[in-house]
């Protein structure tokens, strides 16, 4: 059986005691190291590729959206008003998609876009029913908008200028089309105005899941600092710091639990921008005129403009997508007062090829022992240098060897 000096002596070297416990020394767990991220499943991965190829799908620059679908319905609508066009099943006003989507697609906009914006501000906003609301509202400003034009302006528009066809005596389009006649009227195309509308707001709404991954990075770090490094003073704070224990923890549980669900939200926004834009341009190809495609689609245009590039940018408004009690979005961007761009990759990949890598990653553990070998290389060229200086002046010329061992008298002061 081992005493008790063996029982120490067996104690491996990197590792030291502290509150009864063994701690690692080494460079697997130096102080102030930052924890790693956990392993990856294949689910995950996968999950992330999807999201990835809906967000090259839908956020296309919005301006280059805004003058495609400006082009489309001008000079697309043009083109059709002249041509002879095919009997096709998409081209009849009762196909599936129109029936089904077109018809009652603001309906489909509530329910998936509302699901997304409920579960991104329940989990940014830590539970916070204020957060929610104000979140949410937005969806109710839109359909306010949605209402107004498209169930009220358009209807007036259309009675104030028509006219019934084989009896002028009617003055309105209901009755009118009850004796059997036909209105005929400048009719704003519904049509594209909702799928112009519903397609910017779709992707104005998504934008909430930039950076969405990042968060899950600050938690750890915010973990970690709050419980191993809090009274470090040289520890960077996160985002997170201004949160209380019981916020960080409802928004851990809601960002495990809605994360998931907020990914497969966002695919069938995908999916209706998608449709959307399929439905548009077979509005465009066979359904109302010129002019009346146009105006439909500058009044969504110029809604979309006032509400979330002008109105939701001041604090008397709901606020953009992403807005919580934390930033998350764009945390990496880089400030103009940095050195410049080639400076800095310049550095970087100095220091980059500085260090040992293994199957390409760098080994930061390693440096250390890499910084000392350049040191004491330094000093042994140092040590030898001086050598050589004080062979090069010394000056043995008319000396002589007159030391008790044959030596030079002049260097028996440099030898004690």
């Amino acid at each position: 059986m081992p005493t008790g000096a063996s029982a120490k002596r067996a104690r491996p070297t990197n590792q030291s005691m502290k509150g009864g416990k063994f701690i690692e020394k080494g460079r697997w767990a130096a102080k102030g190291t930052k924890p790693l991220p956990e392993q990856a499943s294949v689910q995950h991965i996968l999950s992330l590729i999807i999201v990835h190829g809906c967000r090259k799908v839908l956020f296309i620059q919005t301006e280059v959206k805004i003058m495609l679908y400006s082009m489309g319905l001008f000079f697309g609508s043009l083109i059709c008003d002249f041509l002879p066009l095919p009997r096709v099943y998409m081209g009849q006003s009762d196909n599936v998609f129109n029936v089904y989507f077109v018809k009652v697609a603001w309906a489909w906009m509530i329910l998936v876009s509302g699901a997304f914006i409920l579960l991104t501000s329940a989990t940014i906003g830590c539970g916070y029913r204020t957060v929610i609301k104000r979140n949410m509202s937005r969806l109710v400003v839109g359909t306010v908008m949605w209402y107004l034009w498209s169930q009220w302006f358009f209807g007036y528009v259309e009675n104030r200028t028509g006219s019934c066809l084989g009896k002028a005596i009617i003055r309105n389009k209901y009755d009118c089309n009850q004796e059997g006649f036909h209105w005929h009227s400048f009719d704003i195309s519904g049509h594209a105005f909702l799928l112009v509308y519903i397609n910017l707001l779709i992707v104005e709404e998504a934008k909430a899941i930039v950076g969405w991954e990042g968060i899950r990075d600050i938690i750890r770090l915010e973990d970690h600092h709050r419980s191993e490094v809090q009274n470090d003073p040289g520890e960077s704070k996160t985002v997170l710091d201004t949160l209380s224990n019981d916020d960080l923890i409802v928004l851990k549980l809601n960002y495990e639990q809605f994360t998931p669900y907020i990914r497969g939200i966002f695919c069938i926004m995908t999916l209706m921008s998608v449709l959307s834009d399929v439905m548009l341009t077979c509005t465009i190809i066979f359904f109302h005129t010129m002019p009346q495609k146009v105006v439909g689609g500058a009044i969504a245009i110029g809604t979309w403009f006032v509400t979330y590039r002008v109105w939701f940018k001041s604090d008397a408004s709901p606020g953009l997508p992403g807005a919580g009690l934390f930033p998350y979005q764009n945390l990496k961007e880089k400030t103009k007062d940095q050195a410049p761009l080639r400076r800095r990759s310049s550095l970087c990949k100095e220091h980059k090829d500085s260090l040992p890598k293994f199957m390409g990653m760098p080994l930061y553990g390693l440096k250390k022992d890499i910084d000392e070998k350049k040191k004491e290389a330094e000093r042994a060229d140092e040590e030898k240098t001086g050598l050589e200086d004080f062979g090069e002046h010394a000056d043995f010329r008319g000396q002589t060897r007159n030391g008790p061992f044959g030596d030079f008298g002049s260097s028996r002061s440099w030898r004690r």
